[in-house]
């Protein structure tokens, strides 16, 4: 990082000054270059958040690289693997299979009419692929031809978007002589 940090430097400097050294040494940790953008990005928006704080910190290449180092720690922890019994797992997940009411095509069909009129075709269609079918981040990406992150960040603005004008509501109601929870979709505007 070479430079003396210079205390009236703005987000933008700090950002376009730190972001390859911070960049190349979760890559170097973590030996994948999508997961080191991720990280990146988001050691990136911490110091965004808390910029307040960070500009008076007397070494902020010092705290983008202990954060990063943070958010590796626990991007590992998250990732620890787990010794799984198959014989459990696989009669845990009959039993919930049977328990399960899945959504019935009609409540998809008023959903998605909800959605279509806040997203793009285009939009609709990457979240039914990434969602309702199943294809990786890494698949989906490729398809479209951008990176692994930029993805994410396009399904997290997405999403953003839905819930900006989609309320879903649980609510009661009485059906057939019962009471019983239903989702309600309220269109914001």
């Amino acid at each position: 990082m070479g430079r003396v940090y210079d205390s009236g430097d703005s987000y933008v400097d700090i950002y376009l000054r730190y972001r390859d050294p911070v960049f190349r040494y979760v890559r170097r940790v973590t030996r994948n270059e999508d997961l080191a953008e991720d990280l990146t990005q988001d050691v990136f928006f911490l110091a965004y958040e808390k910029w307040d704080l960070v500009a008076l910190h007397p070494n902020v290449p010092g705290f983008l690289m202990r954060s990063a180092s943070n958010m590796m720690k626990k991007w590992y922890r998250q990732q620890r693997r787990f010794v799984v019994d198959e014989e459990e797992l696989n009669a845990s997940l009959l039993r919930e299979e049977s328990e399960t009411e899945w959504a019935s095509p009609y409540d998809m069909v008023d959903f998605y009419r909800s959605v279509e009129t806040i997203l793009s075709g285009e939009e609709l269609l990457i979240l039914r692929y990434y969602y309702e079918y199943g294809y990786t981040s890494a698949e989906m990406a490729q398809m479209l031809g951008v990176t692994v992150s930029c993805f994410k960040v396009r399904v997290a603005r997405m999403r953003d978007k839905i819930r900006k004008h989609l309320r879903i509501v649980w609510t009661v109601v009485y059906v057939a002589g019962k009471w019983e929870w239903v989702i309600v979709w309220l269109l914001v505007r």
